[in-house]
C-alpha cells in the first residue's frame, strides 16, 4: 500500500509538474526582456542510446524584436518565420521583423556527447520470454516484454539530479493487441488506448516491464519525460527537509536522552531488589528490635545510671586536681631551694677539688722520694757491709802485725844483746806479748762484737726500714687513689650541680605549662561533668519518650516497611515494561532513520528545490529560463514506415516540430487527465 501511495504521489506531482511546466510565468515589473521555455528532445536507438539531440526555444518577446541566445549549437532552425540569426563562435543573435509578436520558435541541433542527461536508459526486449532483438519484433505474434532502467547519472549537474522528475509511459492500441501487463504501473485505458505510466523521484533508480500480447506487434517507442518539480506544494519539500534535519537531531538526541534515562531505570533494577531486601531485613530488625524493646530500655536505664555514677565521681576528682596543683607548687619551690644549695656547695667542692689534685700531686712525688730513701738506706748497708768486712780484715791483719812485731823484737835482741837500750825495749817487748798483747786482742774482740751488734742494729733499722718504705709506699698510693677519685668524685658533683641547675630551668620551663594543664584538666572535667549531666537529662527524656512511643513507631515502621515493599515491587514491574518501552523506542528510531535513509539511499526528492534557479541547456551565460523540459522517446518499431513520429527528427512537410511536440504532450496530458479525474 505505501508503495502504491508513493507511486500516486509521484505520477500526481509529474502530471502537475507536465501540465504546469508549458505554461509560462507572469512577468513582473522590470526591465523589458524576453523569457524563454525549453524543451529538449532526445532521439534513442531501441535500446536506449542517444541518437539525436534537439533543444526547442520558445521566447516571449515581451515586445523586444533582438536578443541574444548563448550555446554550440550544430545548426539552427528558425521554426516562426524566415528570418535568418547571426551565428558566432557560441552565441546567436536574433534579429526580428518589427511586427514580430508573441511567441518565437527555434530549435538548435547539439552534440550528443555534449549532452549529459539525468538518468541514462537502457531498454531490452523478449519474444515470448526469449531475449529478441527490437528490429525483430515488428508484427512479431505473442508475447512481447519491454524492460526499461533508468539510472541516476551521477555526472550530470546538481540542478538536473535533484530537481528532475521522471516519467516513463508507453501508450498501447487495444485494438491491435489483446493483453497488456505492467506490474506497479499506473495503468488506465482511455477507449481503445491503455496508458501505462511510470514515475520516478529525483535521483531514484527505476526497473520497469511491460509485456504485451499481440498477434502483430507495433509501438511507437517507449516515451520518457524529465521535468522539474514546480508545484506550488512542492516548495514544502524545502521546509520537510529542514523539518526532517531537525527532528532527526532532534529525535536522536531525545532518543538518545530517553535510552540513557531507560538504561539508568533498568540499572535501578538491582538496586530497587537490594533496597527491597534492606527493608525485608529492615523487617526483620524491627520485629527483633520490637521484641527487644523491653531490654533496651531496661539496659538504657542501667546506662543512665553509670552515667550519673560517672558525673558524681568525676565531681570528687576536682580537689585532688586542686592538690596536685599545690604539690607541683611545692615541689616548684623545693626544687628551687635544692638548687640554691647545691649552687653554694659547688664553689667549696671546686676548691676541695685542686687541693685533692694537689695532695695527689705530692703524694706521687712522696712515692717517688720513698725510692730515694730505699736507695740510700740500701747503699748505707751495702756500705756497713764493707766497713765491717773492713775491720775483719783490719783486725786480722793488726794480729799478723803484733806477730811479726813480736819476731822482729825477738831477732832483734838476739842480735845485739849487750846494748842496755836494746835489752830495755826487749824487755818491754816481752812484757806487750803478756799483757799489751792480751789488751789489744781484748779491745779487737769487743771491736767485733759492737760491730756485730752494729749489723745486727743495722740490718734491723735496714729491715724495718724497708718495711717502712713498703708501707709508706702503700700509704701514698692510696693517698694518691683516693685523692684521684676525690678530684673525680668531685667533677662529677660539679656536672651534677650543673645538671640540676639545668633540670630546674627546664621545669622553670615547663611549670606555667603544668600549672595550665591542671587548670585545664580541672575545667575539663568540669564540663564533663556538666556535659553528662545534660546528657543524662536528654537521654532520660528521650527514654521516657521512646518508652511512651515505642508501640507506636514501631507500628508505624512497621506500616512503612510494608508500604515501601509495595512500591518496589510494582517499581519492578515499571521495570519491566521500561525495558520493553526502551526497545519499542530503538525499533521507532531505527525503522524512522531506515526510511529516511532509504528515501535519501533511493532518490533525492528530498533535495528538490522548487525555488531553486533554473539551468539552461545550452549555456550557463543565458538567463534562468521560464520553464524546463526533456522528451526522449525511443525508436518506433513498426511495419509501416509512413507512421507518425513523435521524435525530435525534422518535421514532415505537413506537420512542423512544434505541432509534433504538442500532439504528444497531448496525449501524455489527456491520458493523466483521464486517470486523475475521477480519483
Amino acid at each position: 500500500m505505501r508503495q502504491k501511495n508513493r507511486r500516486i504521489m509521484a505520477a500526481g506531482m509529474a502530471a502537475v509538474t507536465l501540465c504546469t511546466s508549458l505554461v509560462s510565468a507572469p512577468v513582473y515589473a522590470a526591465e523589458a526582456s524576453v523569457s524563454v521555455d525549453e524543451a529538449m528532445y532526445v532521439n534513442l536507438d531501441y535500446y536506449g542510446s542517444v541518437d539525436k539531440v534537439n533543444v526547442v526555444k520558445g521566447v516571449s518577446l515581451n515586445g523586444l524584436t533582438s536578443f541574444t541566445d548563448y550555446g554550440n549549437y550544430l545548426d539552427v532552425t528558425n521554426m516562426t518565420n524566415n528570418t535568418a540569426p547571426e551565428i558566432s563562435d557560441g552565441k546567436v543573435t536574433w534579429n526580428l521583423p518589427a511586427d514580430t509578436k508573441g511567441y518565437f520558435y527555434y530549435k538548435g541541433a547539439i552534440d550528443k556527447d555534449a549532452v549529459t542527461l539525468p538518468w541514462t536508459m537502457d531498454v531490452s526486449y523478449k519474444l515470448n520470454g526469449v531475449p529478441t532483438d527490437a528490429e525483430k519484433l515488428a508484427g512479431a505474434s505473442g508475447l512481447v516484454e519491454v524492460h526499461v532502467t533508468a539510472t541516476p547519472n551521477e555526472a550530470a549537474r546538481d540542478y538536473y539530479k535533484n530537481n528532475m522528475m521522471l516519467v516513463v509511459a508507453m501508450l498501447v492500441d487495444m485494438s491491435k493487441c489483446y493483453s497488456v501487463e505492467a506490474e506497479d504501473s499506473q495503468t488506465q485505458s482511455l477507449g481503445s488506448q491503455t496508458a501505462i505510466m511510470y514515475t520516478a523521484l529525483p535521483g531514484e533508480e527505476g526497473d520497469y516491464t511491460i509485456r504485451i500480447g499481440s498477434d502483430k506487434f507495433e509501438t511507437s517507442g517507449v516515451i520518457m519525460a524529465m521535468v522539474p518539480g514546480t508545484v506550488k506544494d512542492l516548495e514544502h519539500i524545502v521546509d520537510l527537509k529542514d523539518a526532517k534535519d531537525t527532528w532527526k537531531d532532534a529525535g536522536d538526541q531525545l532518543y538518545d536522552s530517553m535510552d540513557q534515562m531507560a538504561a539508568s531505570v533498568e540499572a535501578m533494577r538491582s538496586g530497587v531488589n537490594e533496597l527491597r531486601q534492606g527493608l525485608n531485613e529492615a523487617e526483620s530488625a524491627r520485629g527483633v528490635i520490637s521484641g527487644s524493646k523491653d531490654e533496651i530500655l531496661d539496659s538504657n536505664d542501667q546506662t543512665l545510671a553509670s552515667l550519673t555514677a560517672l558525673s558524681e565521681q568525676l565531681g570528687t576528682i576536682v580537689p585532688y586536681i586542686q592538690t596536685a596543683k599545690d604539690a607541683s607548687e611545692v615541689a616548684h619551690n623545693s626544687m628551687t631551694d635544692v638548687v640554691n644549695t647545691l649552687g653554694n656547695m659547688q664553689e667549696p667542692i671546686r676548691r676541695l677539688d685542686t687541693s685533692l689534685r694537689g695532695l695527689r700531686d705530692s703524694s706521687e712525688g712522696a712515692s717517688g722520694s720513698i725510692g730515694n730513701v730505699v736507695a740510700s738506706v740500701q747503699l748505707i748497708k751495702k756500705l756497713d757491709t764493707q766497713l765491717q768486712q773492713s775491720v775483719l780484715e783490719f783486725i786480722k791483719n793488726l794480729a799478723s802485725a803484733q806477730e811479726s812485731m813480736q819476731d822482729a823484737i825477738a831477732d832483734y835482741c838476739n842480735g845485739e844483746a849487750g846494748d842496755e837500750d836494746t835489752q830495755a825495749l826487749a824487755a818491754a817487748a816481752a812484757g806487750a806479748d803478756t799483757s799489751a798483747g792480751h789488751a789489744g786482742m781484748l779491745n779487737a774482740q769487743e771491736l767485733i762484737g759492737i760491730l756485730k751488734q752494729k749489723e745486727k742494729a743495722l740490718r734491723q733499722v735496714a729491715s724495718s726500714s724497708n718495711a717502712l718504705v713498703a708501707d709508706t709506699a702503700d700509704m701514698l698510693d692510696n693517698v694518691s687513689n683516693t685523692s684521684k677519685y676525690l678530684a673525680q668524685t668531685t667533677d662529677q658533683m660539679d656536672y651534677l650541680i650543673e645538671d640540676v641547675k639545668a633540670l630546674k630551668d627546664s621545669l622553670d620551663v615547663y611549670y606555667p605549662d603544668l600549672q595550665s594543664a591542671l587548670d585545664d584538666s580541672g575545667e575539663l572535667v568540669n564540663r564533663t561533668t556538666d556535659a553528662l549531666n545534660k546528657s543524662t537529662d536528654s537521654l532520660t527524656l528521650v527514654q521516657n519518650i521512646v518508652r511512651a512511643s515505642a508501640d507506636s513507631l514501631d507500628a508505624a515502621a512497621k506500616d512503612s516497611i510494608k508500604g515501601s515493599l509495595n512500591v518496589l515491587d510494582k517499581s519492578l514491574s515499571v521495570l519491566d515494561s521500561t525495558s520493553s518501552m526502551r526497545k519499542a523506542g530503538r525499533t521507532m528510531k531505527d525503522t524512522m532513520d531506515n526510511e529516511w535513509n532509504d528515501m535519501e539511499d533511493d532518490n533525492n526528492f528530498l533535495n528538490m528545490d522548487p525555488n531553486a534557479e533554473k539551468v539552461s541547456f545550452t549555456s550557463d551565460e543565458n538567463a534562468e529560463p521560464n520553464t524546463l523540459q526533456i522528451i526522449m522517446r525511443t525508436e518506433e518499431i513498426s511495419v509501416d514506415d509512413d507512421a507518425e513520429l513523435l521524435d525530435a527528427e525534422t518535421a514532415k512537410a505537413d506537420v512542423n516540430p512544434l505541432e509534433r511536440m504538442w500532439n504528444m504532450l497531448v496525449q501524455m496530458v489527456r491520458a493523466i487527465i483521464e486517470i486523475f479525474k475521477n480519483r
